[in-house]
C-alpha cells in the first residue's frame, strides 16, 4: 500500500502574527492540516516491473522495451495520486475558508461520526481481498470480517483530548476542526467512487483517504467500526511528521545522571526519545547522545560517530540501544552539547546529512553539577551554531525539556532561545514529555509554508494496528 500525503497550511484560527515565545505555547501564525491518501499499489507495480527474464539474447531487447513501458506507466500512476494529492489539499484549504459560514455551522449540527461508538449508515462486510482484520475474525467461514462505509467518513482525536461527555472533545479549535473538515467529506467520498473504476483495471482495492490535523483530529473514510477508542495520534506517526517537517538531521541528547532514577524519568525520557526515533523517516539523519559525567554516542551499527540515515533497521537498533542505557553520574551540560555538535559536524562535513532543517532536543532533570559553567556552554553553543551557519549554511535549532521540579529552567531556557528553538518544562506527575519532544518538528513546518512542491518519501513501516507494513509519500 502506499501512502500519499500533504501537508496543508492555512491562516491560524486564533492569531493574525507568530509569538515570539520559546516557550512550548507558541503561536502559530497557521494551522497545518497533514492530509493523506492511500492506494494500493504495490501489487500494481509488482505486475508491471517484475517481468520475467529470459536470458537470451534474441529476447532481450523486446523485454527492455517491455521494461521502459512499465516503468512509465508506474510513473503516470504516481504522478495522478500526486495530482489527487494537490486536488484534496485544495479541498480542505477551501473547507477551511468556510468555517464561520453559517451553512458549515449548520452541517456541523448532524454531527460527525465515530468508530467506536456510532453505527455508520451504510455500514457493511469488508471483502476479504480488501483488508484482512484478524482481530475480527479475518472473514473465515464465512463470517463478517470486518465493518467498514464507503460512503461515510469518520473522526477520532486521541484519549486525552475526549475530555467532554461520551468521549467528545471540549476544545474549542478541537470542534471547530471537525466541523470544518465535515465539508471535505462529498469530494473524499466522490474520490473514492472514482478510484474503484480507476484500480479495478489494475486488479486493486483503493482504500482510505484520511488527514490529521496539528491539533489530534484525525478523518478517514471510508469509515470503520474500531475496536479500541483513543489510542490512534495522527501527529506521532511518521507520515504526518515526513509531511509537516521535510529531511532534517535530529540530535537527541538525553541525561542519564543519578537523578533521573527518580520518579520514573529514566523510564520516561526512553520513551520519549523512542516516540521520536519511531517518527523518522529515511529522508531524515538522526543520533542519540547520552550525558552524565561525561557523554558518549548511542549507536545504531558497529562503532559509527556520524548521523545515521533513520531506516527502519537503523531505528530499531537506536532503540534497543536507548532501552539498555542506565542511570548515574553527574550532569555535564557541555559534554552533552560538545559530543552532539561534533557529530553534527563530521556528518556535514562527509556528506551523509539530510541537507536541511538541523534540530537538537536536549532533555535533562536537574542542573548542572559537572563540567564547564554555564555561561561556557553558551559559548559553545553559540560558536557551533555559528560556525555550522558560516561553513555549511545550516540553521540549528535546540529544543531544551526540563523535566522535574528540580530541573535547571533559567539556563536551558536561555539555551533554546540563543538558537530561536523551544523551551519546555515538564512536571513529574502532570507533565507529557513524550508529547513534548515528539512535537519539536511543529517549529520546522513553518518553513514548508512556500514549497508547493515538497515531496517526501517514507520506506515501509509498520502499520499503527500491526497487521500491515505500508510505505509513504508525502507532499506539501
Amino acid at each position: 500500500i502506499i501512502y500519499l500525503f500533504y501537508c496543508c497550511l492555512s491562516r491560524g484560527v486564533y492569531s493574525t502574527q507568530p509569538s515570539t515565545s520559546t516557550e512550548l505555547n507558541l503561536n502559530l501564525n497557521r494551522v497545518f492540516t497533514t492530509i493523506t491518501m492511500i492506494i494500493g499499489i504495490i501489487r500494481v507495480a509488482a505486475a508491471l516491473l517484475l517481468t520475467p527474464l529470459t536470458l537470451t539474447q534474441r529476447h532481450l531487447q523486446p523485454f527492455a522495451h517491455a521494461r521502459t513501458d512499465a516503468e512509465n506507466e508506474v510513473k503516470l500512476i504516481l504522478q495522478r495520486i500526486e495530482e489527487d494529492t494537490l486536488k484534496l489539499r485544495d479541498e480542505v484549504e477551501n473547507a477551511y475558508t468556510q468555517r464561520c459560514s453559517i451553512e458549515t455551522l449548520s452541517q456541523c449540527s448532524r454531527g460527525s461520526f465515530n468508530g467506536c461508538s456510532s453505527v455508520l449508515p451504510n455500514q457493511q462486510c469488508m471483502a476479504a481481498d480488501e483488508l484482512v482484520v484478524e482481530a475480527c475474525g479475518g472473514g473465515g467461514g464465512g463470517g463478517c470480517n470486518a465493518l467498514w462505509d464507503k460512503t461515510t467518513s469518520i473522526v477520532s482525536i486521541p484519549s486525552a483530548l475526549a475530555q467532554g461527555k461520551d468521549d467528545n472533545p471540549t476544545d474549542p479549535e478541537l470542534i471547530e476542526t471537525a466541523c470544518y473538515t465535515l465539508l471535505a467529506e462529498d469530494y473524499m467520498r466522490t474520490k473514492y467512487e472514482n478510484d474503484e473504476i480507476f484500480w479495478d483495471s489494475y486488479n486493486v482495492q483503493p482504500s482510505w483517504t484520511y488527514f490529521g490535523a496539528h491539533n489530534g483530529l484525525f478523518r478517514k473514510l471510508p469509515g470503520t467500526v474500531d475496536e479500541e477508542c483513543g489510542n490512534y495520534d495522527p501527529r506521532l506517526r511518521p507520515w504526518f511528521v515526513a509531511a509537516s517537517s521535510g529531511p532534517k538531521d535530529v540530535v537527541l541528547v538525553l541525561d542519564v545522571s543519578g537523578s533521573m532514577s527518580d520518579y520514573g524519568r529514566m523510564d520516561l525520557a526512553k520513551e520519549a526519545a523512542i516516540t521520536v526515533i519511531k517518527t523518522l523517516t529515511i529522508s531524515d539523519r538522526v543520533a542519540v547522545i547520552a550525558f552524565s559525567d561525561y557523554a558518549y554516542q548511542v549507536h545504531s551499527d558497529s562503532g559509527t560517530d556520524l548521523l545515521v540515515r533513520a531506516t527502519n533497521e537503523n531505528k530499531n537498533l537506536l532503540i534497543d540501544s536507548i532501552q539498555q542505557l542506565t542511570d548515574g553520574g553527574a550532569t555535564n551540560f557541555h559534554a552533552g552539547f560538545q559530543q552532539a555538535f561534533d557529530a553534527l559536524e563530521r556528518t556535514i562535513e562527509q556528506e551523509y546529512t539530510s541537507g536541511c532543517n538541523v534540530a537538537i532536543l536536549f532533555m535533562t532533570d536537574g542542573v548542572r553539577t559537572a563540567g564547564p559553567e554555564t555561561d561556557e556552554v553558551l559559548s559553545l553553543i553559540n560558536d557551533s551554531t555559528q560556525r555550522l551557519a558560516t561553513l555549511y549554511n545550516r540553521d540549528t535549532k535546540i529544543f531544551t525539556f526540563s523535566l522535574g521540579a528540580q530541573a535547571d529552567r533559567l539556563a536551558t531556557k536561555e539555551i533554546a532561545c540563543s538558537t530561536n528553538g523551544i523551551w519546555t518544562p515538564v512536571g513529574d506527575f502532570d507533565g507529557d514529555l513524550v508529547g513534548a519532544m515528539a512535537s519539536y518538528y511543529k517549529l520546522f513546518a513553518l518553513g514548508l509554508g512556500d514549497d508547493t512542491e515538497f515531496t517526501a518519501w517514507v520506506e515501509p513501516y509498520e502499520f499503527f494496528s500491526g497487521e500491515y507494513y505500508t510505505f509513504t509519500s508525502s507532499a506539501n
